[in-house]
């Protein structure tokens, strides 16, 4: 079927135009692309579209080029800078088209700004400059950053987010040539806006018939500033439906204002805390692959949509879409010539579509803009979730290898970046560098923010940094930890959580002054101190647990004392003893354990802050000030142990070994004791569990778990001393990483051994007749029988032989009572009347006797008082540091409130 015939007025050069150009096709249009250059578009050599060479800056020419074509039923252009002409043209020939002079004003970014404005609807604050002259009176009256673009650019070119005068003067001069190797026109005209944080977004919309119909509202995902490139978009974007509704109608007030009655608009806005702010508005279908993402949700071809609108049929909005969709993009990272590029997985049935937007043996560099993507990947799937790991797979599959130019380094930077370009294999990332979770990184990313405060302090008294630029960091820092980071969720981090943050500060407070930030510093001297801040806090909090436990024992021991039980030596019965006698063993065994861990706290006096790299700093830092800032005593005396040693973690890791050790042991005692054959004391169904199978059974699976805590433990215990024993002396990563990484592990398995131990101790019950049971027939008194024929002049081991003979001769075929009873006649005098007698008589060596009893409880509630008090101490210490730490940062922000 033939429709006639479709312009095309040149195209963008990747994403939607080549597709648009082949759906013509396939609708039946005989496919038309009028150009100027038409090397631009390598995808022509798949014959497209039928080239017509011809000069696409004039109307006339291009005019003339529409009514040579037959049946000619639409005009329409992808390009940002050719919109303008294709419908005048189109106007022209009177085919369907948008308004001209509403996508000239729209075109033209400061008019487009003006008129939004004049109808009240929010924008960024926008001044025009042609002069660097115009740029300084700019900024001499603006609040830094800013951002400068071009007014009629594309794509995120020549737009730079900029910290200092000197940044936007250098953005401005560049942005007047951005366009120049594009499309050959110049930028005379640019803009200065002031920035506004938030969250990005862009609304989809298609106008028809006075009717604006939004297709959706997508999330944005940027790559790292100064640069704007879009890296990635979501769909929906991850907003409340009442959200999501609001912002449609917000959107198409925008549209609306600019008299855009036809065609799609791209409009994209930021979500400020004042609310949505428009940042500008696009009069034509949305680059980026959206449309093909968004016809793949729908189930609707967006691109036939638009060409069927352009040819004057009729249009139909496309249903509500029923699924999630999510694009990712891959950008060069340095420039040169592309020796290899591909993905090295397959598509899953999640993803739909994966391209390459260059080809092998093709020159790439780095510009900054769109044009820095290799390639994307779209994921659709029923949940966003879904849809975005399924793009982020198959794009973080991509394989790139670039030669880079001769004489280029090969970490060339983008304008106005701060860090080199590291470009980490995709696999590798996954593993290595996984983005930014606060579930998982919130604590280390506290603990940087600490040290930072007080590293920044130092350097501004030291006179080695302003402090107004001091100052204008911990605000920024500040403002960070009071939103919990939420910025970096999600965020990439190829090389490593501190530069993942040290990112997101130079995007808040410029490249300029976040540089600063690491002077006299490294990550091996910050990781360091990272590491022993939180081995500090965790053997803090486990000596809080432990005292807790400890508490929970004691209180159980004055009543359980009372009780006769046995006490079992390899599992056999021994002699009669007490619960409470049980439970204070286990107590004085938990406090040397905690006495450990404050020995260990104690001995963590040296600060690795000033170490640098291992080999200190030329710069004359005050690395005591740092310290005391960061509640340690002294800083490091020798730079590379500051950095090399680990034996605080092993030391740390030892002792929680030591600790879920003992519990397990006692969690091995109880379990064995709630069983039948025991049952000497019950679990409360609270803190146990049923049979899926076996409606009879109770299970005291907490116990299980406290066992089982304890392989994790020690596991990481082993875990650490194996990485650290083979690392050279000097910082690597295998102590730094895998030597400390364990640390928290092993934290959270001890602290639930210790709540559950807790909790079972607390409110276990004991049976006194079970317990008593297994002691009636005498048999444990017999020690106590042999001790008094031993004071009464019998040798101790003649004394053990007769009594042996006796116990051996006594009938099992009898009943306890029986045994007991002649067992008495047999040792008269000797044989202790009750077993509370025998239980009391043992008073000595710290036996279960009341009178022994009674001592070790006072001992160990004098103990418990003292290590409450060592406990709470360390953590006024530490408390104190920083309560002062705060004040000095209050201070020095407050000196400067204006930076």
């Amino acid at each position: 079927m033939n429709r006639g015939s479709f312009l095309f007025v040149e195209s963008n050069t990747t994403g939607t135009g080549e597709l648009l150009m082949k759906r013509a096709r396939l609708l039946g249009f005989e496919t038309y692309l009028v150009t100027r250059n038409p090397a631009r578009y390598p995808f022509l050599k798949d014959s497209v579209a039928q080239v017509i060479e011809a000069e696409t800056r004039s109307p006339d020419e291009l005019i003339g080029v529409a009514a040579k074509l037959r049946r000619l039923a639409g005009i329409y252009s992808s390009s940002d800078y050719f919109v303008e002409a294709a419908s005048r043209v189109a106007t022209a020939m009177g085919l369907p088209a948008p308004n001209p002079e509403a996508i000239a004003t729209c075109r033209n970014k400061w008019k487009q700004a003006a008129e939004l404005q004049r109808q009240s609807i929010a924008i960024p604050e926008t001044r025009l400059a042609t002069s660097i002259r115009d740029v300084e009176n700019i900024l001499a009256q603006a609040t830094l950053p800013v951002v400068v673009k071009p007014v009629s650019g594309s794509g995120s070119s020549g737009v730079r987010l900029c910290d200092s005068a000197a940044a936007a003067i250098k953005a401005f001069e560049n942005a007047k040539g951005a366009l120049l190797d594009q499309v050959d026109l110049p930028s005379p005209d640019i803009l200065i806006q002031k920035y506004i944080e938030g969250k990005e977004y862009s609304a989809e919309i298609i106008a028809y018939d006075g009717t604006l119909h939004c297709l959706g509202i997508l999330a944005k995902h940027k790559g790292p500033a100064p640069c704007f490139v879009e890296v990635g978009h979501d769909f929906p974007a991850p907003l409340t439906e009442p959200s999501l509704k609001e912002l449609a109608p917000f959107a198409a007030r925008a549209v609306s204002a600019l008299g855009l009655k036809f065609g799609p608009a791209h409009v994209e806005f930021v979500i400020a805390e004042s609310g949505p702010v428009i940042i500008e508005v696009n009069p034509r279908l949305a680059g980026g692959m959206i449309p093909v993402m968004l016809s793949h949700t729908s189930g609707t071809s967006i691109l036939d949509m638009v060409i069927e609108l352009y040819a004057g049929e009729a249009f139909t909005p496309p249903r509500a879409s029923a699924k999630a969709g999510a694009i990712r993009f891959r950008l060069v990272h340095k420039s040169g010539k592309l020796k290899r590029l591909g993905f090295s997985r397959n598509r899953e049935p999640t993803v739909p579509e994966a391209g390459l937007l260059k080809s092998e043996g093709e020159e790439v560099q780095i510009n900054g803009d769109f044009r820095d993507r290799v390639a994307y990947a779209i994921g659709v799937a029923d949940e966003l979730n879904a849809a975005a790991a399924a793009a982020e797979r198959m794009i973080d599959s991509i394989v790139m290898d670039i030669e880079a130019a001769t004489g280029e380094p090969d970490d060339k930077q983008v304008a106005g970046s701060s860090q080199g370009s590291w470009n980490l294999h995709p696999e590798a990332m996954k593993l290595l560098a996984p983005p930014i979770e606060l579930s998982r990184d919130g604590r280390l990313l506290q603990h940087q923010a600490t040290i930072d405060e007080a590293h920044l302090v130092m350097l501004a008294d030291q006179g080695l940094i302003s402090q107004a630029v001091a100052a204008d960091l911990l605000k920024h820092i500040l403002d960070l930890q009071d939103d919990g980071f939420q910025s970096l969720e999600g965020r990439d981090a190829p090389r490593g959580l501190y530069l993942a943050y040290e990112a997101e500060l130079a995007a808040r407070a410029g490249p300029e002054k976040a540089g600063w930030l690491h002077l006299a510093r490294s990550r091996n001297d910050l990781n360091a101190t990272i590491s022993l801040l939180a081995l500090r806090e965790a053997a803090c909090s486990i000596s809080q647990g432990i005292g807790t436990a400890q508490d929970a024992l004691l209180q159980r021991v004055e009543e359980a004392s009372r009780l006769v039980a046995p006490l079992y030596s390899q599992y056999q019965i021994a002699l009669p003893g007490s619960p409470g006698h049980y439970l204070l063993g286990v107590f004085f065994a938990l406090g040397r354990e905690r006495q450990r861990l404050h020995c260990l706290l104690e001995d963590i006096r040296n600060c690795p802050m000033g170490a640098g790299a291992g080999g200190g700093t030329s710069m004359p830092i005050d690395p005591l000030k740092t310290a005391n800032l960061l509640g340690f005593e002294l800083p490091s005396f020798n730079s590379l142990d500051a950095v090399a040693s680990r034996d605080h973690h092993l030391q740390g890791l030892s002792v929680f070994a030591g600790v879920s050790i003992l519990l397990s042991r006692v969690a091995q005692d109880l379990q064995v004791w709630t069983t039948r054959e025991f049952a000497l004391i019950d679990v409360p169904h609270s803190l146990a569990g049923g049979s899926s199978m076996l409606p009879q059974k109770k299970n005291p699976f907490l116990l299980e778990h406290i066992k089982g805590s304890a392989s994790t433990v020690v596991g990481a215990y082993v875990s650490a001393a194996t990485a650290t024993c083979k690392s050279p002396f000097s910082n690597s990563i295998e102590t730094s990483n895998y030597g400390c990484s364990s640390l928290g592990l092993a934290e959270d398995a001890l602290k639930r051994a210790i709540i559950l131990t807790s909790l079972i101790v607390r409110f276990m019950s004991f049976n006194e007749r079970s317990m008593r049971e297994n002691l009636e027939d005498g048999s444990s008194m017999t020690a106590v029988a042999a001790e008094r024929m031993a004071s009464r002049g019998v040798p101790f081991r003649k004394a053990h032989t007769i009594i042996g003979q006796i116990a051996r001769r006594l009938s099992q075929d009898s009943c306890a009572a029986e045994r007991r009873s002649e067992l008495a006649s047999h040792l008269a005098g000797v044989l202790p009347e009750s077993l509370e007698e025998c239980r009391d008589a043992l008073q000595f060596g710290g036996g279960p006797g009341k009178r022994s009893t009674d001592d070790q409880l006072s001992v160990a509630k004098a103990l418990l008082r003292d290590m409450q008090l060592k406990s709470a101490d360390i953590s006024e210490r530490w408390a104190h540091a920083e309560v002062h730490r705060k004040r000095r940062v209050k201070e020095l922000i407050d000196r400067h409130p204006a930076t």
